[in-house]
């Protein structure tokens, strides 16, 4: 049965997502989206006009995977924290293998739309903890830097180690934290 032409965009979109973390936004191409997603060729050009538009399409579609996945975390302030920390930990074999999702984002440039999204979250939730904005946004900053940085150590050197280690390592310094 085939599915409905309703679905065709976000098949496209996560087409182009898949393709860009595996094999780089440059190098997606709009008949290897076409392929991956089970359309035919000459669709894709409805959707996506230009190689930019693909970029946008993965860049929102990336925003918006990262916001439904902060809004299954917990509530409480500190245990959203260590939750977000545990899927980095949960995606590590792909992150390994492709780099985060966040970084997947930072392969278009000038949107950093799910870069500041995930920072106000953070924010957001070290403000729960008691913290003035100032210094939940300079926390923030330091724990994305932070799992983003063991996240690009493990895909540079193919082992999750520094990912492990760092995530263990800011999940004691949310639960240590004392406004």
């Amino acid at each position: 049965m085939p599915r409905p032409a309703t679905d065709k965009r976000e098949r496209l979109t996560a087409a182009a997502i898949h393709l860009a973390r595996t094999t780089g936004l440059e190098a997606t191409t709009l008949a290897a989206i076409a392929g991956e997603a089970g359309v035919p060729s000459g669709s894709v050009y409805y959707y996506f006009k230009t190689k930019a538009d693909v970029a946008g399409a993965v860049a929102d579609g990336v925003a918006d995977q990262l916001a439904a996945a902060r809004d299954g975390l917990p509530a409480e302030p500190a245990a959203a924290l260590v939750a977000l920390l545990g899927t980095y930990l949960d995606d590590a074999t792909a992150i390994r293998a492709h780099g985060s999702l966040l970084a997947t984002a930072s392969a278009v440039p000038g949107d950093a739309r799910a870069h500041r999204e995930t920072l106000a979250w953070i924010a957001d939730q070290f403000e729960g903890l008691g913290f003035a904005r100032a210094a939940s946004e300079a926390r923030a900053v330091h724990l994305l830097a932070g799992v983003e940085g063991g996240a690009a150590l493990a895909h540079a050197l193919d082992e999750s180690g520094p990912l492990e280690r760092e995530a263990a390592h800011l999940e004691r310094w949310v639960s240590n934290t004392k406004a």
